[in-house]
């Protein structure tokens, strides 16, 4: 080679690794600022670390690697050609020579290579993130009724026997699915006491007694209590700027006075999850643990003890772990993060990759990922049947569910466990029929995924709206009561979930608290149960009116027989003064019913 050669592929090399080198080097520097110039600031470090992962290397290598990846090898090999070409024009070398022909044309096929690698990628990227939760999707479809449930046709109809195990049919579609014959359960789960409006009214209105303390809002969960036949409202009390974390706030549903045990003495916690500088948990969480990620609603609070004052604060973080699958990343839930309180005020933290049910009190599963993957139910027919059939389930948009729509954490009476239970209407329609429940065990975290089953239910079922059953429960209440109230956000009927075998429970909220709940079937077959907590029944806009009598309003349960305004002991000839609302409006409707028989009398024609 020629002096003149040699010059021009020394300038084509070194063109070549500026042309390479300067997004990987750029990229190192940024981590090398995050990570060390900005230690302590361990969110950042972690978030940037996640990204480069989740948009070049998923697996941490080539092998793999996500579109993002490929487009910029394909881009790199274009600046290849180019410096190639411009190499061999500098060393007057032919460019017709078989030499540079054959450079250019592999790299040619190297760029078409990465462009079609990328573009498969994003093609099937979405679909990817389907296949990963479809693997723990289970559909329940009755084996009795009106043959298979319309809305899960789109995979049934294409299917071949499974195991006869786990699956009795699995799909024909490139996502996996899994279809179970089986009956609907019986689902007979504890049902609460008080709306989550209320319960948010109740802690943010009374609970935290410092200073730039505030309730951390999507921590706020329902912990169901087997021990006590009933369960509490829990939240943390987090602090902001250099004021660390409170505590845990607890209210039963019930009572007018929140609890609170706080962090203090010798459970001292010098943190905060809104906290700045050596303040932040957040950060502190993220050095320690950069491969672990949460939302805020994976955050929950209880107090270790019998008396809330004197319990121990402890805070469990349902976490996950972002990892490759294919060319994406997917978040795999990975266990919780218990933390507690120290005598010098460092938080004492436990990552437990594992948590089996009854070690701890409250859901260990993280919310964020039953919320994934009630989503990824759309992918279990494969494209054709998601995009051209609708197929799929989604969340009720009823008015009285619309800020808590699922995911409702319950007990079972049956086994014990706690589970996620959402109602579940059809994907892509207006119809708010609920047609499906999603099932998640929630007390169990560790190997991964928890199986989702979707319960679907059978067209023959009976049906069930909630804006129906908010209209009978909203048309009882005034029966019952002589009070009118609404429905919906700003309403008084403030939310419908499930609980037994078809029967759902309203909360009726009278400025802010829950007075009221009312037990109804969805089928119409059972009397509905209406029961007044203690305190007064108070319509919006009025002075508290009695509350309906014990034996009128706090029955054991529903009973068959039908529903009949309950007259005073003493008659409808007693001092009205001395009536209660519930008794006014029964002998109102006595008198009704005479009035009227009497005039169907004198008008109907003597024979």
């Amino acid at each position: 080679m020629t002096s003149r050669g040699v010059r021009a592929a020394r300038r084509g090399a070194v063109g070549l690794a500026a042309w390479w080198l300067w997004m990987p080097l750029l990229a190192l520097v940024v981590r090398l600022v995050k990570h060390v110039v900005f230690g302590g600031f361990g969110q950042q470090d972690q978030s940037y670390a996640l990204l480069i992962e989740r948009e070049f290397l998923p697996h941490g290598g080539v092998l793999d690697a996500a579109p993002l990846f490929w487009f910029w090898i394909a881009v790199g090999l274009c600046g290849t050609v180019w410096a190639v070409v411009a190499v061999a024009e500098d060393a007057g070398a032919d460019l017709g020579g078989w030499k540079v022909r054959l450079t250019v044309a592999v790299v040619a096929l190297a760029v078409v290579g990465s462009l079609v690698r990328a573009g498969t990628g994003l093609w099937d990227d979405d679909k990817d993130e389907g296949r990963f939760y479809a693997a723990a999707t289970v559909l329940d479809v009755p084996a009795t009724g009106a043959g298979t449930p319309r809305s899960v046709l789109p995979v049934t109809e294409h299917t071949r026997p499974g195991d006869g195990g786990r699956c009795d049919l699995v799909g024909t579609a490139d996502v996996p699915a899994c279809v179970k014959t089986a009956p609907m359960p019986d689902f007979d789960f504890e049902a609460r006491t008080a709306s989550y409006a209320a319960a948010t009214k109740a802690l943010t209105d009374s609970a935290g007694l410092t200073s730039g303390v505030h309730l951390l809002g999507r921590s706020l969960h329902y912990l169901p209590d087997a021990a006590r036949g009933g369960g509490v409202w829990t939240a943390v009390l987090d602090g902001s700027g250099e004021q660390p974390m409170e505590g845990v706030a607890v209210w039963d549903g019930r009572s007018n006075s929140v609890s609170t045990c706080a962090f203090g003495g010798e459970h001292a916690f010098g943190r905060a999850f809104a906290g700045t500088g050596a303040v932040s948990l957040r950060n502190l969480l993220a050095e320690r643990f950069p491969e672990l990620v949460y939302g805020d609603n994976d955050i929950q609070g209880y107090c270790d003890g019998a008396e809330p004052r004197t319990a121990r604060p402890v805070v469990v973080i349902s976490v996950s772990r972002q990892i490759g699958f294919r060319q994406r990343t997917v978040r795999e839930p990975a266990g919780v993060l218990v933390l507690r309180g120290s005598p010098d005020g460092r938080p004492d933290v436990t990552y437990r990759p594992t948590v089996a049910p009854g070690e701890l009190p409250t859901a260990v599963y993280p919310t964020s990922a039953v919320r994934s993957q009630i989503h990824e139910v759309q992918w279990l027919g494969g494209r054709g049947a998601k995009d051209d059939r609708g197929f799929g389930y989604a969340h009720t948009s009823a008015a009285t569910n619309a800020t808590n729509p699922g995911e409702f954490l319950l007990r079972s009476k049956a086994d014990g466990h706690l589970y996620y239970v959402t109602p579940l209407v059809p994907r892509e329609s207006s119809s708010q029929l609920v047609v499906a429940f999603a099932v998640v065990q929630a007390d169990r975290a560790g190997g991964g995924l928890n199986d989702l089953h979707v319960h679907v239910r059978g067209d023959d079922a009976p049906s069930v709206n909630l804006d129906v059953l908010a209209s009978r429960m909203v048309s009882y209440m005034a029966q019952q009561t002589a009070i009118t109230i609404s429905a919906g956000p700003g309403g008084a009927l403030q939310e419908i979930i499930p609980f037994g075998r078809d029967m759902w429970r309203g909360f009726v909220d009278f400025n802010g608290q829950t007075q009221d709940y009312i037990d109804l079937s969805g089928d119409a077959t059972v009397t509905p149960n209406l029961v007044s907590l203690n305190g007064s029944i108070t319509p919006p806009g009025s002075q508290p009116s009695p509350a309906p009598s014990q034996s009128q309003s706090q029955s054991p349960g529903p009973t068959q027989s039908p529903a009949q305004p309950v007259p005073p002991a003493g008659g409808c000839g007693d001092d009205p003064a001395r009536l209660t609302t519930a008794q006014l409006a029964a002998c109102v409707a006595e008198l009704s019913k005479t009035l009227q028989g009497r005039v169907q009398d004198q008008a109907s024609p003597h024979p």
